[in-house]
């Protein structure tokens, strides 16, 4: 479908008798509104709740905390200042809100996402210092040095989101120009291409492999740890056990049933524990991809004309449900950070009860991983989230 059929089409819904603006289909409408107030609802509220109980209390206050924090403000911009608007424009086939509107509303979402993207990235990056170089992250990772980083990204997105001010245009439709659309610059393919593209690389591509890679490191980190504290903690025992009985015998035997003892303990606790902790890890990165990847392929293949400008049939649905899933990643952000943590359930329990003391087993929420440097010395206590 070329330019000319863009605006034949649009001729064709005011040439009719029937208003257009009163004209609306239900069976879609419906499903789309509820997924948009499930998505601001439980979006505001639990974005909302990390924030809060991050700063709230104090034990809360942490690298990964002030990260989440961030993220959450991301997703309200994208929830406060976008959904309504997106509503709003489900019950009109054109656009009434004015070019400030069309281009700001298109540019704050592009913002909102892009700080998230960074902010998800310099999560994990965080994450693998401080499991893999916990020695590093004493004096890289500190809330002092977070702060720093945030302000950054967000003003790397502010700037990075600014050539969506250029391929976003409040374009003249109708016989006599007398409606607006709010659409990307079909006339100028060149400039729209890049955009898509670079929109691609630059919250899909290039995000998505350096999560990839911090959390595969982690996992592996992981494993290795996992087994040495197994094997430290066996040797340990024996020894100490092994010294204290005199009959070599009864040592002996004393040792194999510790031995056996040891294992199915160790064995049970570390592999439950590594399951959670990979399990969560391989969520977000997972949920991050399935959730942006369908649209900003979806607006490479429009802009390279493989799919069409305008969507009818099974290909409106599609990209409805694209939009959805991408705006939906900002309600998911709180369950996938927030609600897999002990000490953010209390928090919030506690923040919606009213209630300033948090309690004393927070420490002990938190999977604490005991690092063995390659010096054989030092020790760090690194938690994941």
């Amino acid at each position: 479908m070329n330019d000319s059929d863009h605006y034949n089409y649009s001729a064709d819904y005011y040439n009719d008798t029937v208003d257009p603006h009163s004209i609306f289909n239900w069976r879609e409408l419906i499903p789309t509104l509820v997924v948009y107030g499930v998505t601001f609802i439980l979006g505001l509220t639990g974005n909302i709740l990390i924030i809060f109980t991050t700063f709230k209390y104090r034990r809360m206050l942490s690298v990964t905390n002030v990260f989440l924090s961030s993220l959450a403000s991301s997703d309200l911009l994208l929830i406060i200042f976008c959904i309504p608007v997106k509503v709003a424009k489900l019950f009109s086939y054109t656009w009434e809100m004015g070019a400030v509107v069309c281009k700001s509303v298109h540019y704050m979402q592009n913002v909102s996402t892009i700080c998230s993207v960074l902010t998800l990235t310099a999560i994990s990056i965080e994450r693998y210092y401080a499991i893999v170089h916990p020695m590093k992250a004493k004096y890289i990772c500190t809330i002092s040095q977070a702060k720093r980083i945030i302000l950054i990204i967000w003003m790397l997105s502010l700037l990075l989101a600014a050539p969506t001010l250029k391929v976003q245009i409040h374009l003249p439709v109708g016989l006599n120009n007398e409606y607006r659309w709010c659409v990307r610059n079909w006339d100028n393919a060149s400039i729209w291409r890049f955009h898509e593209l670079y929109m691609l690389c630059l919250i899909l591509i290039g995000p998505f492999w350096i999560m990839t890679f911090s959390y595969t490191l982690i996992c592996w980190e992981i494993w290795k740890v996992m087994e040495r504290r197994s094997v430290m903690t066996s040797e340990h025992a024996l020894t100490r056990y092994y010294a204290s009985v005199p009959d070599e015998k009864s040592a002996e035997n004393f040792i194999m049933g510790e031995t056996k003892k040891l294992k199915v303990k160790n064995g049970r606790d570390d592999t439950h524990m590594v399951k959670q902790v990979i399990c969560m890890l391989v969520t977000v990165v997972a949920l991050f991809a399935i959730c942006w990847a369908p649209l900003l392929i979806d607006n490479v293949l429009m802009a390279y004309d493989v799919l069409p400008h305008l969507r009818i049939g099974p290909l409106k649905y599609m990209s409805s449900a694209f939009h959805l899933m991408a705006y939906f990643n900002s309600c998911i952000n709180p369950v996938i950070y927030g609600f897999m943590s002990k000490s953010f359930r209390e928090s919030f329990v506690l923040a919606l009860c009213f209630s300033s003391d948090i309690k004393s087993s927070y420490r002990g929420s938190n999977y604490s991983l005991r690092y063995i440097s390659r010096r054989g010395s030092q020790t760090r206590s690194t938690s994941i989230r």
